[in-house]
């Protein structure tokens, strides 16, 4: 099981907006007669994520150098530290010994990327406890860290320059690229000046770590998307540039999920229902608020990326689109019919789930594996979510329910439109 921060955090990246906040919807209330519905984890189960979309294998050379660098910064830090505030210096002993018991830890995550994305994170930790030591003990890094940000920044312009999407075809450019637009966009966010290295480092020694873990990750994350580019190439004999065939890609799917997305214009954006059935209460209105708000969220993300040069992640965002405007048809369709209106049980949120993991589970199988996995990713953050709240007992059954109609419908769209995106790259 994924921790409930790297699981936010993982939805933070893939547009699932408001799942984690806007506790109210903008029409009815929140008020439900199955509030007292008790729910565990067993009346979820578990789900095993498609295969991993990247078409190359990882080397582990990868994880090995984020555990060496991890293991060289803690090295730097004493394992009793001496430092003159005493709450400090026990706080810094804390998060040390916690990133040091991590260093033989092989995270339990489905996609090598994701495996990555955990242990750049712990690198981050072990420069925050560095940091942390380095200011609590009178060393100012401002000028250091300055020096380390601007050579991060030089480092990701010029890779960005020399990134020519160079792939064994369109397809593969947008499976091996996307991920590599997702660490450099990440990177470009590390390597703002914020946090801000502190004035009085002794003063305020959390900062001034906080700031050297932003570095530190930032050169992490770069450093993946080179080995990225590395791994997939090293194992390409025959690659081209795929720049301009992805560019032009992306304003052809940009047309055609703007086409379909209309349909269902007058459905989105609502303050009220348009429905006649009153909703309180029951796992329709989720169902309802997770289909509308996940394709307005999308499309707008599908823009920024459009903005940013980040025409891999574009064109699979297209396939998510799609398939969302698809899951709010069937959202529609389903409740003027009178679906997602009944009474929620342990046991409905449990046959929800079935079928849910049932339609994703069935990805895999599918013509288009790779591609419909990247698309059904918003599903996955979904599932492993509800799980992990209800794990932590925060679980409310008739949004689970809700959320998880929803990942069955959008899922069962996931092969047409992965097919959709498959036959017009070409």
């Amino acid at each position: 099981m994924r921790s409930r921060r790297n699981v936010l955090a993982g939805l933070g990246t893939i547009g699932v907006t408001g799942l984690a906040g806007c506790v109210a919807l903008p029409f009815g209330n929140d008020h439900s007669d199955n509030e007292d519905v008790s729910l565990s984890t067993a009346d979820i189960g578990s789900l095993a994520w498609p295969e991993s979309p990247f078409p190359v294998a990882v080397p582990p050379s990868l994880v090995n150098a984020h555990r060496d660098r991890t293991r060289e910064l803690l090295a730097a830090v004493p394992s009793d530290p001496s430092v003159p505030n005493g709450a400090v210096s026990e706080e810094v002993q804390s998060d040390r010994e916690r990133t040091a018991n991590q260093l033989d830890d092989e995270p339990d995550e489905p996609w090598p990327t994701e495996e990555l994305s955990t242990w750049r994170e712990r690198r981050n930790e072990a420069a925050c406890v560095l940091g942390t030591y380095r200011a609590a003990t009178g060393k100012d890094d401002a000028e250091a860290l300055t020096e380390r940000q601007q050579g991060v920044r030089d480092d990701l312009a010029s890779f960005v320059a020399d990134h020519e999407y160079r792939a064994s075809s369109p397809l593969e450019a947008v499976l091996a690229h996307a991920p590599i637009e997702e660490l450099v966009g990440d990177c470009r966010r590390h390597v703002r000046p914020a946090p801000a290295y502190p004035s009085d480092p002794v003063a305020s020694p959390f900062q001034a770590g906080d700031a050297v873990g932003r570095v530190e990750l930032a050169r992490a994350t770069l450093a993946d998307a080179r080995r990225l580019r590395e791994a997939y190439l090293g194992e390409r004999s025959e690659t081209t540039a795929q720049w301009t065939a992805l560019i032009d890609a992306s304003r052809r799917f940009e047309y055609a999920a703007s086409r379909t997305r209309s349909s269902v214009t007058d459905f989105l954006d609502r303050e009220e229902s348009p429905f006649r059935t009153d909703l309180d209460g029951t796992a329709g209105r989720w169902l309802f608020r997770r289909a509308s708000g996940y394709l307005e969220a999308k499309t707008e993300e599908a823009r920024e990326h459009r903005d940013d040069g980040q025409f891999a992640a574009a064109v699979i965002e297209a396939g998510q689109i799609l398939a969302g405007v698809e899951a709010l048809r069937a959202t529609i369709n389903g409740i003027r019919d009178g679906a997602y209106l009944g009474e929620v049980t342990t046991e409905s949120v449990s046959r929800t789930a079935d079928r849910a993991r049932e339609a994703i589970t069935a990805i895999g199988e599918s013509e288009n594996p790779r591609v419909a996995a990247q698309i059904v990713r918003p599903t996955l953050g979904t599932f492993e979510y509800v799980t992990d709240l209800t794990a932590e007992h925060y679980a409310d059954a008739v949004r689970v329910e809700g959320d998880l109609a929803w990942a069955e419908l959008y899922a069962r769209a996931v092969p047409a439109a992965a097919e959709f995106v498959v036959e017009r790259l070409g």
